[in-house]
């Protein structure tokens, strides 16, 4: 079998040198072998790395980490050293303090804003004959080149799409699709990272570990961040505190006609957000709320998306049974390494085409899903790469993960029109949302009276319709020919009725033909 060099992954080496489990038996065959973990943690070493991170040094104030335990052995000084327990010590600590800065890393950030006259970045130590599953992954996640993740190209590509084309290819059918040219009247598509910190000025914008930054600062920490799970700016409230960002762009200008949860006034659900991210920042695997459709603006940067339709649930992903809770790998890149398969080498070749801006499925239709049956096991993602000046239309109902492959900054919407509303309405129904349900049904019939019906009917009309043409292209079954009474029988006298005779006849029909067409 051969294997491209690019589906080679290459390990970085971990800064302090800790090593994968797998090499521990070759390693110990060294004349110089010694278990740096065992030695360096006695009694501990039976305990794995994440128990010991995760339960005992909770116990430890971070003084007592870096004076004491930090100085017990150099396994103890590897465990200090890890970035996550760090960053949530100083989010806890710093939540509420607007003059919050990110320096270096994580533990560093903490002294930093603890004592602004901390200034002294040790170098790390390196040993040998440390094995760590745990801390390798770790590090893996973080130093994994993006590369390898951006082959594959099966979202639809389009330019100069009318609004006509755009509902009836993807609206209706419900349908992701990428439109190359969807920002070109938008202000938003000049910005750069330097115009976006002037225009955000010092308003502090929210980040999804639960902090607030100023553009400039998160932007800093961009530059600056080395870990798996890297911060997102992910902030709904721009467009109350940063107004005149409103006005650089125009999401119903084209393609988006209707935003009927705008019924609501004041107490419509959050429903725009504005983001920034460095590299392998993103969103793992989730549903877009209340099962809206959206849009996606890439100003600076680029995104990976991946995405299964509604009832093909993604692997390594457990929605709860109402659809309101996602357990998922714990990080984004996580997920990649796992469960991300690559694509074909034929796939490949389009391989980040920004240039293929007008590529669509060859298929005169829509592939037909197997509702009952399909899973991710036979249904292959649809993928792509959105790059600045693009927009993506997400479908209501699909699955979607994004991963930043380059710092970015973007824009999304999600709304509800005349092609979702009936999924929202159904989906708003559940216990959780009734409440929801109630003040959004009565205010939007009393604003677009009759709406709703006239929907619900031309659904019915549509679904009738596809089982009348799936009931007459429906192949006849040997045993339905065999036994069927108006078979005529080739065992019987043809001018004689006889009730109780078996009949039997081969039936070269054209449905076979019409299914293939």
């Amino acid at each position: 079998m051969n294997i491209d060099d690019d589906e080679i992954e290459e390990f970085k080496p971990h800064p302090y040198g800790v090593r994968p489990n797998g090499n521990y038996y070759f390693d110990s065959l060294n004349i110089d072998f010694c278990d740096t973990r065992k030695l360096g943690l006695g009694y501990f070493s039976v305990l794995d790395d994440h128990l010991i991170l995760q339960e005992i040094f909770e116990y430890f104030n971070e003084y007592e980490l870096t004076k004491v335990i930090n100085r017990i052995s150099k396994a103890f000084y590897i465990l200090v050293q890890e970035e996550e327990q760090w960053k949530m010590r100083t989010i806890e600590k710093f939540r509420d303090d607007k003059d919050f800065r990110f320096k270096h890393n994580w533990q560093f950030t903490f002294k930093f804003n603890s004592n602004r006259g901390f200034s002294v970045i040790p170098e790390p130590i390196h040993l040998r004959y440390y094995y760590s599953d745990y801390l390798f992954h770790i590090w893996r996640c973080t130093s994994i080149d993006l590369k390898r993740f951006e082959n594959g190209d099966s979202i639809d590509r389009r330019s100069n799409l009318s609004f006509e084309e755009f509902r009836d290819e993807y609206l209706i059918p419900n349908r992701p699709v990428i439109i190359t040219d969807g920002m070109k009247n938008w202000n938003a598509k000049q910005w750069t990272r330097e115009s976006f910190i002037e225009k955000c000025g010092k308003v502090p914008l929210y980040i999804n570990a639960g902090i607030f930054m100023t553009a400039d600062r998160f932007l800093d920490y961009s530059k600056e961040y080395q870990e798996e799970m890297p911060m997102y700016l992910f902030d709904h409230y721009y467009g109350e505190r940063i107004p005149e960002i409103l006005n650089d762009y125009s999401p119903l200008e084209t393609y988006f006609k209707d935003d009927f949860f705008e019924v609501l006034g004041e107490s419509r659900p959050s429903f725009r957000w504005l983001l920034a991210g460095p590299e392998r920042s993103g969103a793992s695997f989730h549903l877009d709320p209340n099962h809206t459709s959206a849009f996606n603006a890439v100003v600076t940067g680029r995104k990976k998306w991946v995405m299964y339709p509604p009832h093909v649930t993604p692997p390594g992903v457990s929605p709860s049974n109402d659809g309101l809770e996602v357990t998922a790998p714990s990080s984004i890149i996580e997920w990649f390494i796992n469960f991300y398969e690559q694509p074909t080498n034929e796939s490949k070749k389009t391989k980040n085409k920004k240039n293929l801006i007008n590529r669509k499925s060859n298929s005169k239709k829509q592939p037909e899903y197997d509702l009952e049956n399909d899973t991710y096991e036979n249904v292959k993602p649809l993928e792509g790469i959105l790059h600045a000046g693009e927009l993506i239309f997400v479908p209501s109902g699909w699955w979607h993960s994004v991963l930043n492959l380059e710092e970015s900054i973007a824009i999304t919407h999600n709304f509800v029109d005349r092609y979702n509303l009936l999924r929202v309405i159904e989906f708003l129904k559940t216990k959780k949302k009734k409440d929801l349900y109630h003040e959004f049904t009565t205010k939007f019939e009393s604003k677009y009276p009759g709406l709703i019906q006239q929907l619900e009917a031309e659904q019915d009309e549509r679904i009738q319709k596809k089982q009348e043409s799936q009931k007459h292209f429906k192949k006849t079954s040997l045993w339905e020919t065999v036994t069927s009474s108006n078979t005529p029988s080739t065992l019987n006298n043809p001018t004689t009725t006889n009730t109780n005779s078996f009949s039997f006849s081969f039936s070269f029909s054209t449905n076979d033909e019409l299914e293939t067409q």
